[in-house]
């Protein structure tokens, strides 16, 4: 299992158990991860944000990614854009971003 998705992980576990990221945490997964202090915050809210669909997540790590690509989408990136910006926050190469996205969007047409 990648780093990434390991602390996607481990912030879908604080969020579905509502524990609260406090300073003591966010240096405990700044340690262990290398994140930076405001992707975590910022991860962290796009869970709690989403708190009650989580459980139906079955790849927290292409969901997320998929998120964050539509959301730079929706302010005027390209998708090449997004994807490259996406790759850059979580310091992986972009063509693993586009196949996680491309494997949340099909997953995704499955249900509908």
């Amino acid at each position: 299992m990648s780093d990434n998705k390991l602390f996607l992980e481990e912030l879908k576990y604080l969020v579905e158990n509502e524990l609260s990221l406090n300073e003591y945490v966010i240096d405990q997964l700044q340690e262990e991860f290398g994140k930076s202090p405001f992707l975590i915050t910022q991860l962290y809210q796009i869970l709690a944000n989403n708190q009650k669909i989580l459980p139906f997540f079955n790849d927290i790590e292409a969901t997320i990614y998929d998120y964050i690509v539509d959301k730079e989408m929706s302010q005027e990136k390209t998708y090449y854009g997004a994807t490259m910006y996406v790759a850059d926050m979580f310091d992986t190469t972009q063509t693993y971003i586009k196949c996680k996205v491309n494997q949340s969007r099909h997953s995704l047409q499955k249900i509908s």
